[in-house]
């Protein structure tokens, strides 16, 4: 019997929660409860605002043109950073390249009765010759880089427009 009780008592608990049995307190009335404020343009204008005569365009744009530069400046900053990697590259190989001009120069000018020093040209030689080598692949792999990241081959000829 309190089983069948406690389950009474739960259903109308719930019912009660769920609003399928509204309850008014004393003396409010049910109709004005169920009725909805109504505003028009007229009230609107009244509680208006002098800040609200602002366009709400105006800070959209204002935020994509900001967007815009940021976009822009990190563009031209990574196209700088590129072009300087690339000439480092080829500064590398010409100064490589000296170096063998130099050394083969000091190699013909050589009195080739004095072995030590000629040994020692070749040695130079042969040393300037590996360093234009790896110069040659820096830059190489360096322009294989640019081409799978989609970098503009004229960023590398610091061609930017």
């Amino acid at each position: 019997m309190t089983n069948m009780l406690f389950r009474e008592g739960a259903f109308l608990a719930v019912l009660f929660f769920a609003g399928l049995f509204p309850v008014s307190a004393p003396g409010e009335d049910n109709q004005a409860r169920e009725e909805t404020p109504y505003f028009s343009n007229e009230d609107i204008e009244r509680y208006k605002m002098p800040s609200d005569n602002k366009s709400q365009g105006s800070g959209a744009a204002m935020t994509y043109d900001k967007e815009q530069r940021m976009r822009e400046k990190k563009e031209h900053q990574e196209s700088e950073s590129w072009c300087k990697k690339a000439n480092s590259a080829r500064r590398r190989i010409e100064k490589a390249q000296d170096e063998i001009l130099e050394a083969k120069k000091e190699l013909s000018e050589e009195d080739m009765g004095r072995k030590k020093k000629a040994a020692a040209l070749r040695k130079k030689l042969g040393k300037a010759e590996k360093l234009k080598e790896y110069a040659e692949r820096d830059l190489s792999d360096l322009e294989e880089e640019a081409r799978r990241k989609d970098i503009p081959p004229g960023w590398l000829r610091c061609q930017f427009e």
